[in-house]
């Protein structure tokens, strides 16, 4: 194994997670759209504690949506160098969209996992499919502070579990 590959939010994962989202949407996006949809399809009760997520709530989750920007970009170069999605470039931006390759491969993938994030990604472009990038933007950078701080006292149970 490659000494320090990260398995759980490691490029792979979330590359494949990034062709989820593409190829169930069927649409172009931008990068700030789509690490949007990555952190709700895997979060969605942070948008609507009515939804289920997929992924149970953690101390300080919102962490994942921060640091996601250098693995998001390695996950797209990874799907680009093997022909799994397109750029669509323009004068002001450039939006990103599954190639044919990229939609018939992840149609080949199989499982109670797969369905429960598809699922996830279609009840949250459900939710997002009319708002501007800005607007989804504002949403986060207003609300993510409340993600993953209802553990004040996390800390507690840490020291708990470590006495003697």
């Amino acid at each position: 194994m490659e000494k320090g590959l990260k398995i759980l939010n490691g490029t792979f994962e979330v590359a494949l997670r990034l062709l989820a989202i593409l190829s169930t949407c069927r649409i172009s996006m931008t990068v700030e759209r789509i690490a949007i949809y990555s952190y709700f399809c895997i979060y969605l009760t942070d948008y609507d504690e009515n939804e289920k997520s997929l992924h149970p709530k953690i101390p300080f989750r919102n962490a994942s949506f921060i640091n996601s920007k250098e693995v998001i970009h390695n996950a797209i170069e990874l799907l680009l160098s093997k022909g799994l999605i397109e750029i669509d470039l323009s004068e002001t931006l450039f939006k990103i969209s599954a190639s044919e390759l990229g939609s018939a491969l992840y149609d080949q993938i199989d499982g109670t996992y797969k369905d429960k994030l598809v699922n996830n990604i279609i009840k949250a472009h459900h939710l997002f499919s009319k708002k501007t990038d800005k607007m989804l933007y504002d949403f986060v950078y207003n609300n993510m502070s409340k993600w993953g701080s209802e553990f004040s006292y996390e800390s507690v149970i840490k020291e708990i579990g470590y006495e003697e």
